[in-house]
């Protein structure tokens, strides 16, 4: 994923990129466990260096929405190793035109020449001053002259070292180089000499393209008295790429002159880079600063999310932007409000040398996902031993579906089963389930709410919850078997729906829910309503047409003696009001 724009290089990272799948076997394009620092290195144009990290989150991190907000954290840095070279290249007339008097061009007390080439080389000697050779690392110099001899130009010997050196820091070796120009000849260190007659721009050109060499961060600063008068034509010579060429007229003669056909001084500027010009000086104090070279710079850093617009996170840089090389800033930006789905998420460094400006990415992948939980809601029918409820959790990054592996924790967070507790881990689908037991009787009944939850890289939490309803709709079953008499015999043998001629009963309900449902006696000939009665009580029931229905306390094992005007019937009631209908409990009406 890392990206370099508006120039070319060659980049490295310190963590693998490859795209493969969270999805195991599912064929998405997700990536798989999230990995350590991203780091991922470049070149400037004039191949300074530049690097940025990305030190959180790991690339292929799990990011919780909501609310969908990871923290960028890690550092950006240029002009690490030695400073891209700046090359600075004089080519200077050294013609006969330029044996014509300054006219007050320059002052003589500069050069000791009150001649064109000494203003030539006055304003060579001020653009030598002004380089500053931190960044201008490599000066050199070129003398032409022409009228179509072989050898219309000499490339100057920078040192006194052994050997020819095309090359010097600014300073005072260049100073001597250039105040060694004569007509025709550069005597320092090594005496080179061209032919005179003419000046050739063409040649002139040429030669300084080959000194300097193809590439950015490099300028000829081009000094002449404007008139061009042998060939090689200006159009028709190789000049290499990338170079500034900043040409100056010190003469009578503007840059647009092109009196021989050969080429005008602004068509020596128009080989150029970017950046190229042509200028008439009618003073040398209308010269211009032309080292172009600069200090690398870390300019701004900027985020990019999901191929997007750029958006400036400069102010989460320290120390603050820009910097100049070489310099390492660290930055810790946060980025909120990401919809569930895999986001690329760029942190982009800019920044420039003596080529110019570039710049480049790192990027790690983020999976935003949410969790949902199902069903959201349910009702259940308490009363069965051993009863379970599952619920299913299902953690999801938006359209681009289910994410597997993330741990996912339930908690029943109130009600009868509060506390219960489960986990999982989501499967290829991206899901896990969560199975509790219901808690039975009374205590049982109610709802409870539950809870999935899944963390994050920053252990950021995104939950979903769902209830679950315990209810009792079911009424007691009632009964009332035969009991005992005051002795503790059981006389008789009918049960629920005969007759029992003795009238012992025990009235029972039971229920599934409730352990101790209430149990009614109700007179069928009137209406009244004994009760409630504990189920499992031992009663004697007396059906006596004529007699007012009451109820008196018995002794023995039978709690109560009941009389009533007709059959009893007898029913149950639970503890969260439901009833059951009657069952008929039959006794022979009293002997007149």
């Amino acid at each position: 994923m890392p990206r370099l724009v508006r120039w070319p290089a060659v980049l490295s990272a310190a963590a693998a990129f490859a795209a493969t799948s969270l999805f195991a076997g599912c064929g998405s394009d997700k990536p798989t466990a999230a990995k350590a620092n991203l780091a991922v290195t470049g070149e400037l144009p004039a191949r300074t260096a530049i690097s940025v990290t990305v030190d959180v989150p790991p690339d292929g991190s799990l990011v919780a929405s909501p609310p969908g907000a990871v923290t960028l954290e890690g550092t950006a840095a240029v002009g690490a190793g030695a400073v891209a070279p700046g090359t600075l290249v004089f080519a200077l007339d050294a013609s006969q035109a330029a044996q014509a008097a300054s006219a007050g061009l320059c002052d003589p007390g500069a050069t000791g020449k009150a001649t064109l080439l000494g203003c030539e080389i006055a304003a060579a000697l001020k653009a030598n001053g002004q380089a500053n050779p931190a960044t201008v690392t490599r000066v050199g110099v070129v003398i032409f002259g022409g009228g179509g001899e072989s050898s219309a130009t000499a490339q100057a010997d920078m040192s006194g070292a052994t050997g020819a050196q095309p090359f010097a820091l600014p300073g005072a070796d260049v100073a001597a180089v250039l105040g060694s120009i004569t007509a025709g000849n550069v005597a320092m260190f090594t005496s080179y000499s061209v032919p005179t007659a003419t000046p050739s721009f063409g040649a002139g050109l040429q030669a300084a393209g080959v000194l300097a060499g193809p590439g950015p961060g490099k300028t000829v600063v081009f000094l002449a008295n404007g008139a061009n008068a042998a060939g090689p034509a200006v159009a028709s010579v190789a000049f290499p790429d990338g170079v500034v060429v900043r040409a100056f007229s010190l003469g009578d003669h503007g840059c647009g002159d092109d009196a021989s056909g050969f080429g005008s001084l602004q068509q020596v500027a128009d080989r150029g880079a970017p950046g190229s010009a042509c200028q008439r000086l009618a003073a040398l104090a209308d010269m211009p600063d032309v080292t172009v070279a600069e200090v690398p710079r870390l300019e701004s850093l900027s985020l990019v999310v999901d191929g997007g617009a750029p958006v400036d996170i400069s102010a989460s840089a320290t120390p603050a932007l820009p910097q100049d090389g070489p310099a390492t800033v660290q930055y810790s930006h946060r980025v909120e409000g990401l919809l569930p789905g895999i986001h690329e998420l760029c942190v982009r460094a800019t920044g420039s040398d003596n080529g110019g400006q570039g710049t480049l990415d790192a990027c790690v992948s983020v999976t935003v996902a949410s969790i949902g939980l199902a069903p959201e809601t349910h009702v259940s029918e308490l009363g069965t031993p051993g009863q379970t409820h599952i619920v299913v959790a299902t953690v999801a990054a938006g359209a681009d579906g289910g994410v597997p592996g993330v741990p996912v924790s339930f908690e029943i967070l109130s009600g009868p089963n509060a506390g219960a507790t489960g986990s999982g881990t989501t499967d290829s689908a991206g899901q896990t389930s969560f199975t509790y037991a219901a808690r039975q009787g009374l205590a049982g009944l109610g709802t409870d709410l539950i809870s999935a939850c899944f963390a994050d890289v920053e252990e950021t939490q995104a939950c979903a919850q769902a209830t679950q309803e315990w209810v009792d709709t079911t009424p007691p079953v009632p009964s009332c078997p035969p009991g005992p008499n005051p002795s503790g015999n059981v006389p008789g043998s009918a049960g629920q729906g005969g007759q029992n001629p003795s009238g012992f009963y025990r009235l029972v309900a039971v229920d599934a829910v409730d352990p101790d449902p209430q149990v009614f006696l109700r007179d069928a000939g009137s209406g009244t309503v004994f009760g409630p009665f504990h189920s499992g009580v031992a009663v004697k029931y007396t059906q006596a047409p004529g007699r007012r229905p009451e109820q008196m306390p018995m002794a023995g094992q039978v709690a109560w003696h009941i009389f009533g005007r007709g059959d009893a019937e007898v029913y149950g009631r639970d503890a969260v009001g439901n009833t059951s209908e009657p069952v008929w409990c039959l006794v022979p009406p009293k002997p007149k």
